[in-house]
């Protein structure tokens, strides 16, 4: 009997310590824009709270699918226009699987965003896939972005996310 004890305790404890690698982790939201754009132009902050949740299950799922277990910390870059259109942009700390990137914004681009009034709400997810490192840096700055950037204009994120939105 006190062998079956034993053995249950063990069994128990290794469940619990046993530690799973997670397909990706979500670190945080990164608000891209000031308070009062996203404020004045988020209609319900539930849908966008809901919409952020079937972001990250989606690429949890596309992450699984993907076959790959590359480790890797970055952003997935969200852009939600008026019209409820999204834009997806991954930018990673280093050169993302290609099946993962392929997934993943498939993926996020098949869920329906929520209502936005008077221009685009841009925000990311900082991530890791497979218990990668997260991102020292403080916000993203997709490669897409970068080409619009190049001649050291500064733009607004709203601006620059239209000008990169490429219909």
């Amino acid at each position: 009997m006190r062998s079956l004890v034993l053995s249950v305790l063990f069994l128990l404890l290794t469940a619990v310590c046993a530690h799973a690698s997670e397909p990706i982790t979500n670190f945080n939201v990164v608000l891209l824009q000031p308070s009062a754009i996203m404020e004045r132009r988020v209609t319900n902050i539930d849908a966008m709270a809901d919409y952020i949740k079937a972001v990250e299950a989606a690429s949890r799922e596309a992450v699984l699918a993907s076959g790959a277990t590359q480790a890797v910390g970055g952003f997935i870059v969200l852009a939600v226009r008026p019209g409820q259109k999204s834009k997806v942009w991954l930018d990673f700390d280093a050169l993302l699987d290609l099946e993962i990137r392929k997934r993943i914004t498939q993926s996020v681009k098949a869920i329906q965003p929520f209502d936005v009034t008077e221009g685009p709400v841009v925000f990311a997810l900082k991530v890791a896939t497979w218990d990668g490192k997260e991102s020292r840096r403080v916000a993203p700055s997709p490669p897409e972005w970068n080409q619009v950037t190049r001649n050291g204009k500064s733009l607004e994120i709203g601006q620059l996310v239209e000008k990169v939105w490429g219909e």
